[in-house]
């Protein structure tokens, strides 16, 4: 491919990334509330004015606006800035590391999904099922393709996830999950870990394959570990307060999905 055009190809997906980040703001404010993210369209939840196409293009129009709705001057909520940032910003390090592929392709839907778990179960504590399945969905694809092309473009450019192994991931991650789920429910009597969670880590595993799975396993765990440290070094750990795992999982998947193949590689090359 010419080098020029390969360089627009990547501007024009990244483009596209940033209106994508727009539609997760959609999707933020409105899953959780049971709101069609369809209609009605964009408008002010003060005012409740339509808002104009040149008032809603992504990072611009906040910038262009204050952060303030042009009507009545209500603030808007600095996260539909960081989540269009964000996200351009995810999509690009997903083209950097693996090019233009059907997989790239899988990872970049499921770095702005990863994005609206982390935003809606950080403020309402759950995961919308929908969310679950479109991880899910993207797995099947990628188990699908790998079927018919096993070797993934990826850091090194020669780390492959057969179909297998994305079979044994999903249904792996789903059993030791459910189990944790069902034991602290069963045993414990209370709810340690939240249905969401164990379905969302189902879907990953389908995507990842089992070694990615561990590992985002293991990312997760060390960042809730780093967070509720900090939390009770800064004394603002309750230990009665429920706290959303859903985050840690979305950062750890998107890490591994970055760095997950060059890690295992290091790993093996000890040995």
């Amino acid at each position: 491919m010419d080098k020029a055009v390969e360089i627009i190809l990547y501007v024009a997906i990244a483009l596209v990334g940033l209106c994508i980040g727009s539609f997760l703001n959609v999707l933020i404010y409105r899953l959780p509330l049971g709101i069609n993210i369809a209609y009605p369209p964009s408008h002010c939840p003060g005012c409740k004015k339509k808002i104009n196409w040149y008032d809603n293009i992504p990072l611009i129009s906040y910038i262009a606006l204050g952060g303030k709705c042009r009507h009545c001057r209500m603030k808007i909520p600095v996260r539909y800035f960081v989540v269009e940032l964000v996200n351009i910003l995810m999509w690009t390090a997903v083209l950097l590391v693996y090019g233009l592929s059907v997989y790239s392709g899988v990872y970049l839907l499921l770095s702005s999904v990863l994005l609206a778990v982390f935003c809606i179960d950080r403020e309402h504590l759950f995961i919308p099922d929908s969310l679950s399945i479109t991880v899910a969905l993207l797995g099947v694809v990628a188990t699908v393709y790998s079927v018919f092309d096993p070797v993934i473009c990826s850091v090194l450019g020669d780390f492959t996830i057969l179909w297998w192994e994305r079979l044994i991931g999903g249904a792996g991650a789903g059993l030791l999950f459910a189990g944790i789920f069902y034991f602290y429910l069963l045993v414990l009597k209370k709810e340690g870990l939240g249905g969401g969670d164990v379905k969302l880590f189902a879907a990953l595993g389908l995507v990842l394959g089992y070694k990615l799975t561990l590992l985002c396993i293991g990312f997760s765990a060390i960042f809730a570990c780093v967070y509720f440290l900090i939390a009770k070094l800064r004394k603002k750990w309750e230990t009665d307060k429920q706290i959303a795992f859903g985050p840690f999982i979305a950062a750890a998947a998107f890490t591994v999905v970055m760095v997950g193949n060059y890690l295992i590689e290091l790993y093996l090359s000890l040995f």
